[in-house]
């Protein structure tokens, strides 16, 4: 959530010249309502969205008194700034001397509604309430390269026989993000008229005509695409059906802006909501010639393929409405594969080119309209009275497109792509609320077929908005009739985006929530799945964030303002800055924003080092942040001439000469003087409130100044305590000497020394009760078995034990150890061996001297005293192997 780091400049108020680029040259104000809203001269009552600011990096486009200005608002601030620093005589002259504005002269019929500058910032797109008009911009050093104060571009007529007063009012006004070089324009109209305009400077026909036009009414309930679904024309009669009511458009935007990390299927998207509350989409809208993203065509082949290759696995899936749809696909799609992209080369960077497509004819240029959706939530509001709509694409699905590839070389895609795997939907009405949606299942291509089946083909089922949170951003008991809050985007994250309405500017980031969900949706796991996300919902609300306010500067005199929608810049020189302006474009509002991710970078920066003073106190308090608020401006009541002197122009001309006779008592000169004395009621009335409420922020100021002063003698005392090495405050404001304090810190100093003392004593006695614990039997038991371990395996223990400090044996020399009975073994199993070979070289020699021996043993005997010591030797053996391997056992478990 963006901080506030300052409200409106001082390069934007009053007296400074950016200040001038929003101020009105008129000599007496407009004529207003008791309410305070705009009366639309020789107009019907407009009520639609107010863009009259309009943004090409940080140049501004602003509408006021029916002018269009165009200003630089880092030139702005540079020279303002270059004044108050007086770096030299020299800047100081360049500032002065050099506009703050330049007046672009463009015949413009009736009251300019919204502006948008189109994605390559050659066109300006003027809209009123019915009529279009595109202005050729000129480039930015025509800025300071002219020195007169108005320029006259190039403007034509947006369709003169189409977008006319006698036709449907003007509801949005788009730029492709699909369009050659950001050329291509896409109107909207409250009659559910869409038309595709491809712009060329060189050719005129290219604004009179458009290249595709759909009337949404017509599609609805089109058949086949040998229907004609064109809109009216002008001078043609208009029928009345069901459909003129329900599909009222409110509003309507693109599913995507172009980025590489988005849907394939987004970009192409046009969405549209009526004023009831009705989603419908329609995709693919493409102009005859389009660019293509880096990521498109590969990422709608991958997914074409994939569909393909499932549907021929799983025969059940082939349904007569499923397989006509991938067929109309893989052909639009095949006829994009076998083009040859033709490479144009950009007006801004010759050494750059883009690949331009044509767009396929088959299945048709006319997509099927879907929807409307049904919104699935039995709490929500059976009529939503909607202004605007925005679109939040999902991430591209970088598995499909990089599958088969390595996975070094998607690494850096995979990174790029976070967010969420489904499309949010994002409605606000009137009333200032903010219902969000998610789209499962996605919205693809889908054509209507070539020609009407014979029998009437089953309806599709309606697509579905799951609901995901309803906030509010307007006091209900504020809503006017004329509201009409709108959507601005964040420069930062596409999952951020502001509300303006005539109170105030809020904030909304969606990312809390956002990736918790698109684990939860990735993970697989169906079961249980309806509980977390109802708790994903309710854990993690969206952040919403009040960052202007129109109606705190003066609240005596404070009358809801219309506000134009605002504009979200980030640049290196301007930084994150908000811009939006009241009802005509008199009163600028801005703010300055703190980065996003900022204070995150500021913690990582700060060192680990406990000794370093830098680093941040982890137990202690955080650092202080300073609470902004915007600065006092004086009410516009101060500095609006007076309506009087403009009087005769209100009165019938029989009465105008009242003014130049002698006054006389009559009825009508009573009539004249009651209704200058009610002009001048209400703007006395105006200029005593504003002077009460400049009273009053006096008295205020007065107290504020007395708290600064004394939060500043606190912050005095604390500094002295500190650098006196302690103390506490009251006793610096009481003024005691450092003596005092001296003295009172070596009794404190004392006073721990003793705490610590007699907490070393109580625990060494409690260490000394530890040690005298006797032993239990069963540890006695332990104790005596170790011991009888040690001395069976270890040679040297066995003899320390056996006898005593004295010399005395201890008694118990008298077991016999596991090792000396090893040895006693391997002993006799050595004099065995040597008896045995004795005993058969005897054998043998008695043999060689002959049988005569009568006391000669018999060979028999022999053998079988010889197998006997064998049959010994091999059991004794079998033994110490026994006994060996036990003792290995056990020094095993004792090192253990």
């Amino acid at each position: 959530m963006p901080k506030v780091l300052s409200y409106t400049p001082s390069w934007l108020t009053r007296p400074s010249p950016g200040f001038d680029l929003f101020a009105s040259t008129r000599k007496t104000p407009a004529p207003a309502a008791g309410n305070g809203f705009k009366v639309p001269t020789n107009e019907e009552e407009y009520r639609g969205p107010w863009r009259t600011i309009a943004q090409r990096s940080t140049e501004v486009f602003v509408v006021v008194d029916d002018q269009i200005r165009w200003s630089d608002l880092s030139i702005l601030k540079y020279d303002w700034e270059s004044l108050h620093r007086r770096e030299g005589e020299r800047a100081e002259a360049d500032a002065s001397e050099r506009q703050p504005y330049k007046v672009l002269e463009v015949p413009i019929n009736g009251e300019i509604r919204q502006l948008s500058v189109s994605p390559n910032g050659q066109f300006l797109a003027i809209a009123t309430s019915h009529t279009i008009h595109i202005a050729v911009l000129p480039s930015s050093s025509k800025f300071d390269e002219n020195t007169n104060p108005s320029i006259k571009v190039t403007a034509f007529t947006l369709g003169p026989t189409i977008h006319v007063r006698e036709m449907s009012p003007v509801a949005s006004i788009l730029w492709h993000p699909c369009g050659v070089h950001g050329s291509c324009l896409v109107t909207v109209t409250s009659e559910a008229a869409v038309r595709v305009w491809e712009l060329n400077k060189s050719n005129r026909w290219s604004f009179n005509a458009p290249t595709l036009a759909i009337d949404l009414r017509k599609l609805e309930n089109a058949a086949s695409q040998e229907q004609n679904v064109s809109p009216r024309r002008l001078g043609s009669n208009r029928g009345f059906s069901a459909d003129m009511i329900d599909l009222e458009i409110a509003s309507a935007c693109f599913g995507g802006t172009g980025a590489p990390d988005e849907s394939a299927w987004s970009v192409m998207t046009l969405w549209t909501v009526t004023t009831e509350g009705d989603v419908y989409a329609l995709c693919p809208l493409l102009p005859s010639k389009w660019q293509p993203t880096a990521t498109q065509i590969p990422c709608l082949t991958a997914i074409a393929n994939a569909q393909r290759e499932l549907l021929s696995l799983d025969a059940s899936t082939s349904d007569d409405t499923y397989t006509p749809l991938l067929d109309d696909q893989w052909t639009w799609l095949s006829e994009i594969d076998v083009q040859v992209p033709f490479l144009a080369v950009r007006e801004d960077d010759i050494t750059a080119q883009d690949a331009i497509y044509s767009r396929p004819d088959r299945p048709g240029p006319i997509p099927r309209l879907q929807g409307p959706f049904q919104l699935s939530d039995d709490s929500s509001e059976d009529y939503l009275d909607v202004s605007d709509i925005r679109v939040i694409a999902p991430k591209l699905d970088t598995e499909e497109l990089m599958q088969g590839e390595d996975d070094e070389s998607d690494q850096g895609l995979r990174e790029d792509t976070d967010g969420l795997s489904s499309t949010v939907v994002c409605l606000l009405t009137t009333d200032g609320k903010v219902h969000q949606f998610l789209d499962l299942e996605g919205v693809e291509g889908q054509w209507l077929p070539a020609k009407a089946p014979k029998t009437p083909p089953p309806q599709p089922e309606a697509p579905e908005l799951v609901p995901l949170e309803v906030l509010e951003s307007l006091n209900p008991k504020s809503v006017t009739e004329d509201e009409w809050p709108t959507f601005s985007s964040d420069p930062f994250s596409r999952y951020s985006f502001f509300v303006t309405h005539s109170q105030s500017v809020f904030f909304f980031s969606l990312d809390p929530w956002i990736y918790r969900l698109e684990e939860e949706m990735q993970s697989g796991v169906t079961h249980g799945a309806q509980s977390r996300l109802s708790t994903i919902r309710q854990s993690s609300s969206t952040l919403r964030e009040r960052i202007l306010r129109f109606d705190q500067e003066h609240p005596g005199s404070y009358i809801p303002p219309i506000a134009n929608s605002c504009l979200a810049f980030y640049d290196s020189d301007l930084g994150y800055f908000l811009l939006t302006s009241t009802e005509n474009n008199t009163h600028p509002h801005a703010a300055s924003l703190d980065l996003p991710k900022s204070v995150a970078i500021k913690r990582e920066s700060l060192s680990d080092d406990p000794n370093d003073p830098t680093a941040y106190p982890e137990d202690g308090e955080p650092f202080t942040e300073l609470v902004t608020r915007p600065a006092y401006e004086p009410c516009p009541v101060f500095w609006q001439n007076s309506s009087l002197p403009s009087i005769a122009h209100t009165l019938p001309p029989h009465r105008r000469r009242l003014l130049k006779e002698e006054i006389r008592f009559s009825g009508a000169t009573l009539d004249l003087m009651l209704h200058a004395n009610r002009l001048l009621a209400e703007e006395t009335a105006a200029v005593q409130a504003a002077a009460a409420d400049l009273i009053n922020r006096c008295h205020y100021m007065m107290q504020e100044m007395a708290e600064q002063l004394k939060q500043a003698r606190l912050a005095a005392a604390k500094a002295e305590a500190l650098q006196d090495g302690g103390g506490d405050e009251e006793e610096v404001m009481e003024g005691k000497n450092a003596n005092e304090k001296v003295v009172k810190r070596l009794e404190r100093a004392r006073e721990r020394a003793e705490g610590f003392r007699g907490r070393m004593g109580r625990l060494r006695r409690r260490v000394t009760k530890l040690e005298a614990r006797p032993l239990n039997e069963r540890e006695r038991e332990f104790e005596r078995e170790l011991r009888d371990l040690d001395r069976a395996t270890d040679p040297q223990a066995a003899e320390d034990e056996s006898v005593d400090g004295n010399g005395n044996g201890n008694g118990r020399g008298e077991v016999e150890p596991y090792w000396q009975r090893y040895e006693e073994v391997k002993h006799l199993g050595e004099e065995l061996l040597d008896a045995a070979k004795l005993v058969g070289k005897d054998g043998n020699d008695g043999k060689e001297e002959g049988r005569e021996d009568e006391y000669a043993v018999p060979t028999e005997l022999r053998k079988r005293k010889v197998e006997h010591v064998m049959g010994l030797l091999e059991r004794e053996s079998a033994l110490v192997d026994a006994v060996m391997a036990r003792l290995e056992r056990l020094i095993v478990g004792v090192s253990v």
